[in-house]
């Protein structure tokens, strides 16, 4: 089947963002929907008769949905309980929070972001361990947003802040009312938030960098009413049906597509899926849910179906999964593949009897209940996921003057943190990027938080120190290096790179861990990456182990010391699975008579103090 359309294009003029859409016409989509088909049995449940594969007692009732992590379920409960069972309803921790919570409740790479009393967000690790809590000036409005090098954002009525991962805020600004919608991270990593004004009706959009400076402000063409985070940038659903991607090209936002269906209202939810790169728009039609399949980084058009009613006031959770999107109302539940296979379809038990439900990877929908009960029930095996190829697009003749059009530009921003270039003997010397009184200057500013725009300038710095240091280890003899010279600097370098609060540089810690060989510099390594503490893959504490290999060192107090310190650091902030996995065999290696006594002694208070943390 060949589908024609009009050529898609995005115009940009004078910071304003206009939208030009292709058109699906009524005829195509149905098209496509009768060739793709909906086949195979639907599996038919009816929720308040059938029995729950396994049951959870939780402390009183959910204030947010469940939400899902690698070991299972996490739910937050208005008795200031925060609960995690596997996903077989085996409870694994029950732990008390601080603080009234409220319905703002995210799970981001197993960690836990929970905000309570509206102004303070608590991080608990996957053991339950509540690592920091930050307080905020404003009332916070929507669920903690996780940016790729973790840093944290949250919005008020009129404010946005954001957090690093110790904890410390980098930056808090005043913005104009915020609308209800989430703050969107785009592909660059600036962040977006969407004003509650209007110009005309049009949705506007204002761009900061994640440093907190203002950047773009956009106008749609229409009212925005969802907006998405993916990793290609944001996805939007405006008012009048169209859909599309945003994302920053070259320091500038630009849409790769635009598309406009036939269906004269907003999609009532948006589905992205990382494991095919697909998205899906829903919408509602009559009594029906229309969903529209492209591909989320050219806007393909995939397939069209229609599937059983879900009402859009009702909404209670849209999903991808691994076979395709979960959808559910207060009503009913379902889920269907990318090509319109509806697996099952669920009635839930009346509303009034349960709070939230969620849908896991495993294929169990969820059901908080109101008598502090979790109720799973099991809805299939999981199916292979269909892979859709998009259908051939023909461009229409009468759009070639519209192709060949100038187009337009926004002014353009540069990414607030370059590359430096550096000569062979800049590589070999060092440079130094921070004076003294700069670092004292910078030590300062990052112990006490909301530096904003001053952490570009910081880490464009450790960039460029770093990218010189790691090159001495190429070089015939790195001992000459400045930073082997300089020990002193290079420490507080170090230091610095720990402080900064965000992901960036955990490969750099895992990189000289392993490479460098001068007893004071690789103490003062081990100390600064346990202070960062964030290793999600357990590289740093690999690195740890490689460190102890070397018999040279089995007499070295002070850095056998410091390893025990920064193993347990990493091990309390990542949870006990990096405890099973590396710890105690660090621990335990220390602790053999390969060591002197005072390190043994050290090895063993610190298994002491891992028995008190009750991870």
């Amino acid at each position: 089947m060949h589908i024609k359309f009009k050529k898609i294009q995005f115009k940009k003029v004078s910071r304003v963002l206009f939208i030009a859409a292709t058109v699906f016409s009524m005829a195509q989509l149905q098209n496509a929907a009768a060739q793709q088909g909906i086949h195979g049995q639907t599996r038919e449940l009816d929720l308040s008769r059938e029995k729950p594969d396994w049951q959870s007692v939780i402390g009183g009732n959910a204030v947010a949905p469940a939400t899902e992590t690698s070991y299972g379920i996490a739910v937050l409960s208005d008795g200031r309980m925060l609960s995690a069972c596997t996903s077989g309803g085996n409870v694994i921790w029950k732990k008390g929070v601080s603080g009234r919570p409220s319905k703002y409740f995210t799970v981001h790479e197993d960690f836990i972001y929970v905000v309570t009393n509206d102004k303070k967000i608590t991080l608990v690790n996957q053991s339950g361990l509540s690592l920091w809590t930050a307080e905020n000036s404003f009332r916070i409005t929507e669920n903690p947003v996780i940016a790729n090098d973790g840093r944290i954002f949250v919005h008020g009525e009129r404010n946005l802040s954001c957090f690093g991962i110790n904890g410390i805020r980098k930056w808090q600004i005043d913005t104009p009312r915020i609308a209800e919608l989430p703050t969107c991270v785009f592909n660059d990593g600036s962040v977006a938030v969407f004003l509650e004004a209007k110009e005309n009706g049009k949705s506007i959009c204002k761009r900061y960098s994640r440093f907190g400076e203002a950047m773009e402000e956009l106008i749609f063409s229409d009212e925005v009413v969802l907006a998405v985070t993916c990793d290609k940038g944001i996805l939007v659903a405006l008012a009048n049906g169209s859909i599309g991607l945003v994302s920053i090209s070259k320091g500038s936002a630009e849409s790769p597509w635009i598309q406009k269906s036939y269906i004269e209202s907003g999609a009532f939810a948006i589905c992205y899926s990382d494991a095919t790169e697909d998205v899906a728009f829903m919408f509602q039609t009559g009594g029906r849910t229309t969903v529209i399949v492209l591909k989320a980084e050219t806007g393909e058009f995939l397939t069209q179906f229609t599937v059983g009613g879900i009402s859009k006031s009702e909404l209670q959770l849209a999903r991808s999964t691994k076979s395709g999107f979960f959808i559910a109302d207060g009503n009913t539940a379902m889920e269907f593949s990318e090509d319109g296979i509806v697996y099952w379809t669920a009635k839930l038990p009346d509303k009034s009897r349960w709070n939230y439900l969620y849908y896991t990877e495993s294929s169990h929908l969820i059901l908080c209940m109101n008598d502090w009960v979790l109720r799973s029930y099991h809805t299939m095996q999981t199916p292979k996921p269909a892979r859709l190829e998009p259908e051939k697009i023909e461009q229409s003749d009468s759009d070639e003057e519209e192709e060949n059009a100038p187009k337009f530009t926004l002014d353009t921003f540069d990414d607030a943190v370059k590359e430096q270039k550096l000569s062979e003997l800049d590589r070999e010397l060092g440079i130094r990027m921070f004076t003294d009184d700069e670092l004292d200057e910078a030590e300062r500013h990052l112990a006490k938080g909301d530096y904003g725009p001053l952490e570009a300038e910081y880490q464009r710095g450790i960039k460029s120190e770093l990218k010189s240091y790691e090159a001495t280890f190429y070089t015939k003899n790195p001992s000459q290096s400045f930073f082997a010279k300089n020990p002193s600097y290079t420490q507080r370098l170090i230091k610095m790179t720990a402080q900064i609060g965000c992901a960036e540089f955990t490969k750099d810690f895992t990189f000289l861990l392993r490479n460098e060989k001068d007893p004071q510099l690789l103490t003062a390594l081990v100390y600064s990456s346990g202070k960062q503490s964030y290793d999600p893959d357990g590289d740093i504490l690999t690195s740890y182990e490689i460190v102890m290999r070397n018999s040279g060192l089995n007499s070295n107090e002070a850095l056998l010391k410091n390893i025990c310190d920064a193993t347990f650091d990493i091990c309390k902030y990542m949870g006990r699975p990096a405890l099973n996995k590396h710890g105690k065999e660090i621990l335990t290696h220390l602790y053999s008579p390969a060591y002197p006594k005072p390190v043994r002694d050290y090895a063993r208070k610190t298994f002491e103090k891992f028995t008190k943390l009750n991870m």
